[in-house]
């Protein structure tokens, strides 16, 4: 049977070069065994490590005496004359047994947490994560925190507390933005990202948080421009139905002089008519003077605005049904001539079609709308009911004022109304 001595001196310099690396390799796994708590292994490594060396040893001397022409030790002798599968199990079996402490070493290493493995974990962490006492001293900190301070006050983070000072309300670099102080701070940075930072106390450990708000501060900005367009959309429709309004003012007043001058007219031409004639009676002429006297007196002194409530009770009153009012009048004057025009239309519809006693009108308004629920106690209809010409006109006015109109056919007829408080502003 071969022996170690019938070896070519190539294949004797690879066995003692294999044991060298099983001794290098057993002494890494040692040292990465050291801080664990498994004696078992760590002596099964070492005495790897110890017979790897042996045979290192013996098969060394034994190259050694062949180059100086001197005897072989007894021991290399007695070894390198036995059959090469015994070296060839032993470097084979300490082989095996040191792949096997690596695996399961590199195993331990993954699912172990140690120092290392939370700062490789808060470094991948694409949010910015620092922890300190209350002196200010860094416990932890990951990368992102770090290029986060130096890129805010142009320092390295040495300082919880200060860093946090200097966020809350203090100077930072000039091409930084400060988009917000306080207990949360926000910046844009250089880059043009946005982070927003905040600050806790957990059982006398502060932790200091940076996230990434790029994509929020965008939405807001753009809800900022689309609100100052809305509010000067919402101003210029306002001072529309000013406009509005005022034509519909210079409108009646034309439409009044209008009468006044027709009026005037016929006055004068009856008054010609008699003094030309010399015959017939001055009455008719005298009454038409008269008339214009009084209606001229009536334009010139005005007559006192009547309120609201008022104008309501009075026109039912006139029609023999009482109103029962629930919630206050709005002060928009423009609202109250709305809400009297549909009392108005709900009292003739009382009247004409069912024959009541009571109208009870229930106003109520929220943060943007005014609502007016208009209904009466007499006959209610038994099929849905088709607006006519009032209720038309009613909802055209209202619809004007970018209000809403519901007609509510059964069990009871009702007339809901919604007028938005502001102009512009459409609220269904």
């Amino acid at each position: 049977m071969m022996t170690y001595y019938d070896l070519s001196v190539p294949f004797k310099c690879l066995i003692q070069m294999l044991l060298f690396i099983e001794i290098c390799f057993g002494a890494f796994i040692l040292w990465s065994m050291a801080n664990r708590k498994k004696p078992y292994s760590k002596l099964t490594v070492s005495c790897c490590i110890l017979l790897s060396t042996a045979l290192l040893i013996v098969y060394t001397a034994e190259a050694r005496a062949n180059l100086r022409d001197l005897a072989v030790p007894q021991v290399s002798d007695w070894l390198c004359s036995k059959p090469l599968l015994i070296p060839i199990i032993i470097l084979a079996s300490v082989a095996g047994l040191l792949i096997y402490f690596f695996l399961q070493d590199v195993h331990f290493r993954r699912n172990i947490i140690t120092r290392s493995s939370i700062r490789e974990g808060m470094n991948k962490i694409s949010s910015g994560l620092c922890f300190y006492t209350n002196s200010g001293r860094i416990i932890l900190s990951n990368q992102r925190m770090s290029d986060l301070c130096f890129a805010i006050i142009g320092r390295d983070l040495q300082n919880g507390e200060l860093f946090w000072n200097v966020l809350r309300d203090g100077e930072v670099l000039s091409d930084v933005h400060r988009l917000a102080s306080g207990d949360h701070p926000g910046f844009r940075l250089s880059d043009g990202k946005v982070w927003t930072f905040a600050c806790e106390n957990i059982d006398g450990i502060y932790q200091l948080t940076a996230a990434d708000t790029t994509g929020i501060q965008a939405v807001t900005d753009e809800l900022k421009v689309k609100n100052s367009e809305l509010a000067a959309l919402n101003l210029r429709l306002r001072k529309h139905g000013e406009n509005v309004d005022e034509f519909a003012r210079s409108k009646e007043r034309l439409e009044t002089k209008a009468r006044i001058h027709r009026e005037l007219g016929q006055a004068l031409l009856s008054t010609r008519r008699f003094l030309m004639d010399n015959e017939g009676e001055h009455t008719p002429s005298l009454q038409l003077w008269q008339q214009n006297v009084a209606m001229l007196r009536k334009e010139a002194e005005g007559k006192e605005e009547e309120q609201p409530l008022e104008m309501l009770t009075r026109i039912a009153a006139s029609t023999g049904i009482s109103v029962d009012l629930t919630g206050e009048i709005p002060k928009d004057i423009q609202v109250q001539k709305l809400i009297v025009q549909a009392a108005a239309e709900a009292l003739t519809n009382a009247i004409s079609h069912a024959q009541a006693e009571t109208l009870f009108i229930k106003l109520s308004e929220n943060e943007h709308t005014y609502r007016v629920y208009l209904k009466n106690d007499g006959i209610q209809p038994t099929e849905e009911v088709t607006e006519g010409g009032g209720l038309t006109s009613l909802r055209q006015k209202i619809e004007g004022e970018a209000g809403n109109m519901q007609i509510i056919s059964m069990p009871e007829f009702t007339i809901v109304i919604i007028l938005p408080k502001e102009r512009g502003r459409n609220y269904d």
